[in-house]
């Protein structure tokens, strides 16, 4: 069966992120060694769906010792992302030739940076993302509801994220699916000319 649509996670495919810059733009504010344990499960939160932006923020601030502003909080939290450039010049290549969605876990703040910084999200039709899903993946549920937003056939749609666990729920919902490592782009080519994809 020929691909007829491409379904991308985001971190890590197509931005990368490090969240030690997080990290040292809170040590510029004055905030020493957070729990990043505690900020972990409280992202999570957020990125379910569990709070929303006025409750992340007003939780980070309580975290970190209280006193910062929701703008210096929402930068910080934002700035943590790099282009994944390889991975943008694929994008450039399918763009045209094949429908192209995202499926991310991911938050509305993270989610709004990335549209507004990155004009690569520009290329992409629809998003399923779990803050608004309140669903996150490897749960099966998001995958059913992706393939059922954006009408795609799950075994001619490429799906590609950088967690295995992600991986393997995509492909119990039927989805061609793939570990894509941003440090061994180069094999990312030869894996989709196997499945027929020409352009690449």
């Amino acid at each position: 069966m020929e691909v007829e649509a491409f379904i991308f996670d985001i971190g890590n495919v197509l931005v990368r992120f490090e969240v030690g810059k997080a990290e040292r733009t809170l040590a510029k504010l004055g905030v020493q060694r957070p729990d990043f344990a505690v900020l972990a499960a409280l992202g999570r939160r957020y990125e379910s769906g569990e709070v929303d932006r006025a409750e992340f923020l007003a939780a980070l601030r309580e975290a970190l010792g209280g006193g910062l502003a929701d703008d210096v909080l929402s930068t910080a939290w934002q700035e943590i992302f790099e282009p994944n450039e390889p991975m943008w010049e694929l994008v450039e290549k399918l763009h045209g030739r094949y429908p192209l969605y995202l499926l991310s876990n991911t938050n509305c703040l993270h989610h709004e940076y990335l549209v507004r910084e990155y004009p690569v999200f520009g290329k992409f039709s629809d998003g399923v993302f779990s803050y608004r899903a309140q669903m996150m993946k490897p749960e099966r549920g998001i995958f059913q509801l992706a393939i059922r937003q954006f009408g795609v056939r799950p075994a001619a749609t490429v799906y590609l994220d950088d967690l295995p666990a992600n991986v393997e729920a995509a492909r119990g919902a039927g989805l061609r699916a793939f570990v894509y490592r941003h440090d061994a782009h180069d094999e990312l080519a030869p894996t989709l000319r196997a499945q027929g994809v020409q352009c690449v």
